[in-house]
């Protein structure tokens, strides 16, 4: 695996995460506490995910630059996937709300 395919599978984590929590917002009408409780799984398994292969990739025979580029693509994967949690989180309080 080179250096591009890695920092991709970083982008397809993120996707993983956004299509979960999304269909988890889908059939929050089961409960808001389960929902929430999926959701902030999803959310530390992709993290953990992320970090994990982060590690991994670090250790491969490849240059400076590569090893430069795919930290910048994992730390902004880390954000977005952030983001889209905070995101989700928000529209589901909106959604339960009294």
């Amino acid at each position: 695996m080179d250096a591009t395919a890695a920092m991709a599978t970083f982008k397809d984590s993120v996707e993983a995460f956004g299509d979960a929590a999304h269909d988890e917002l889908a059939r929050s009408g089961d409960g808001y506490k389960a929902a929430r409780s999926n959701m902030a799984r999803l959310y530390r398994d992709r993290k953990a995910e992320i970090e994990k292969m982060l590690k991994a990739y670090s250790r491969r025979p490849w240059a400076t630059e590569e090893h430069l580029a795919v930290r910048q693509v994992a730390d902004h994967a880390l954000s977005t996937l952030e983001a889209i949690y905070r995101d989700m989180r928000q529209a589901l309080d909106t959604l339960h709300k009294d």
